[in-house]
């Protein structure tokens, strides 16, 4: 026995000094204003937002790719040994030897305009059969330097197809970075119901736990009286009864309150472990007298009328492009031919030897009708995203509208249930002086007493839904976050 005694007391140390050695858990203490921060600084949904619209860059820098530099260079040997007829009809051999070099530089515009240039070098060592009697030189080199212009007069006619297209891919990567600052609005949205859930949650929780202990203190009292003999029957399992149900919920309260806490810190990317304290302001904030948002200057719309403006330009592209192609191609050439190297280069740089090109080409596709099929898609999409803003106009007005009549509502439930709160504190109190005087019967206390914890809880809830409502009509305006919003930016409403 003496060795189980000393087993236990040993066990109780080593756990003791484990619990002073362990880490202590981190605290924070947080208002609205710092989750709002938090959320926004190193929030993973942030960093997720940020992300996803980082990759809409790729769309105008593809729309001008087709505009880069085009530079093309190309070098090799050719070895050709191969019989031909002399003026005599005689059959002879020779061997070529050739040394080929090609650089050309090319660059479209936005105009419908291809200008390039080109340089080419062409070096030839030939060996005869011996009975040539005359052979021409056996080491020649060409030399040749040209400009190239080409139009385009038809189909894209001066680049209104190329315009239309990077102009369609600018305004649709400007839309997609608008509505980036409202996926922030909505992540800080979540993260301040979050923070007011976790709060009601810790309070229910909070409150829970003094009811609970409020009844065991009924519990005893009723146990005194039953003692001697002055309660009524049935009293006392009554409030035993009662005392249980709060046990109950101080179980459910307490499991709510450590998921909404969990919830918390992993959307705000702290600490695991980490335990908040909320700072909460006394006093109930009025409802502010704002203006009348103009719908026009909200996020959403700007961003609509953007992409209706990318789809006008995407159409205008399409209709350009489904005309035949027609350019015009001009071409200018200078080029030198001599046994020695530089002097053929000087022939190219004189220009004593040029050689002019104009022409028109013409090109048409048919069979499949694909031009007019594009035609009717864009148009549906013009259509598509300009009945889009008319919505959008119509739900934009609503919806302000919609959040500043909750704002209005939600501050005369937190006005009401504060008011409530204190009669329900009121009779409960009269209530048990009553039952402690043998004036009033068990359940009216019970009831009276429930009513009270349960009112406390809606207070709770009021203000939490309030607060939630005065965000929720700042979002609706474009106020909770800056159009600018990135991850260290935040304005606070007020």
């Amino acid at each position: 026995m003496v060795k189980i005694l000393l087993a236990l007391l040993s066990t109780t140390t080593i756990q003791a000094a484990y619990a002073q050695q362990a880490p202590a858990k981190k605290e924070i203490t947080l208002t609205q204003k710092d989750v709002a921060e938090l959320v926004l600084k190193q929030g993973l949904k942030t960093k997720e937002v940020n992300l996803k619209y980082q990759q809409f860059r790729l769309t105008p820098a593809l729309a001008l790719s087709a505009y880069d530099w085009v530079l093309n260079a190309e070098t090799g040997f050719e070895y050709d040994k191969s019989a031909g007829l002399l003026s005599n009809s005689t059959p002879v051999e020779a061997k070529y030897e050739r040394y080929r070099t090609t650089v050309g530089l090319k660059k479209p515009f936005t105009t419908g305009t291809t200008l390039g240039i080109e340089l080419s070098r062409l070096s030839q060592q030939v060996e005869f059969d011996s009975v040539v009697t005359n052979p021409p030189p056996g080491e020649q080199t060409l030399d040749s330097a040209g400009l190239l212009l080409e139009q385009a007069l038809l189909g894209n006619f001066f680049g209104v197809a190329d315009r239309g297209t990077v102009n369609a891919a600018e305004l649709t990567y400007q839309a997609e970075s608008i509505n980036r600052a409202n996926e922030l609005e909505d992540v800080v949205l979540e993260a301040i119901r979050q923070f007011w859930n976790t709060y009601v949650a810790q309070e229910n929780f909070k409150e829970s736990v003094a009811s609970r202990d409020r009844y065991k203190k009924l519990v005893d009292a009723v146990k005194r009286k039953t003692s001697l003999g002055y309660s009524n029957p049935g009293d006392l399992p009554q409030v035993q009864a009662e005392f249980e149900t709060r046990e109950q919920k101080v179980k459910t309260s307490s499991t709510e309150y450590l998921d909404n806490l969990e919830n918390l810190v992993t959307l705000l990317s702290l600490e695991p472990g980490t335990e908040i304290r909320f700072q909460i302001p006394g006093n109930i904030p009025t409802v502010p007298k704002l203006p009348m948002k103009k719908v026009e200057e909200l996020r959403t719309i700007r961003s609509q009328k953007l992409k209706l403006e990318a789809a006008q330009e995407s159409l205008t592209a399409a209709e350009s492009l489904s005309y035949p192609t027609l350019n015009f191609v001009g071409k200018v050439y200078t080029t030198g031919v001599d046994e020695n190297a530089n002097d053929a280069y000087s022939d190219v740089v004189s220009g004593t030897r040029p050689k002019y090109y104009m022409g028109l080409r013409f090109q048409y596709n048919f069979g499949s009708d694909i031009q007019n099929e594009q035609i009717i898609n864009k148009k549906l999409s013009k259509d598509l995203e300009s009945t889009r803003l008319s919505r959008q106009l119509l739900e934009a007005e609503d919806l302000e509208i919609q959040a500043q009549r909750k704002v209005q509502s939600t501050y005369a439930v937190v006005l009401s249930a504060e008011k409530q709160k204190g009669y329900r504190e009121k009779a409960s109190q009269e209530l048990n002086r009553s039952y402690n005087q043998g004036r009033t019967d068990i359940s009216i206390l019970i009831t009276a007493m429930n009513n009270y914890f349960d009112s406390e809880v809606q207070y709770m809830r009021a203000m939490g839904d309030y607060a939630i409502a005065l965000n929720e009509w700042a979002a609706s305006r474009d106020e909770l976050i800056p159009d600018d919003a990135s991850s260290a930016d935040y304005t606070e409403n007020k």
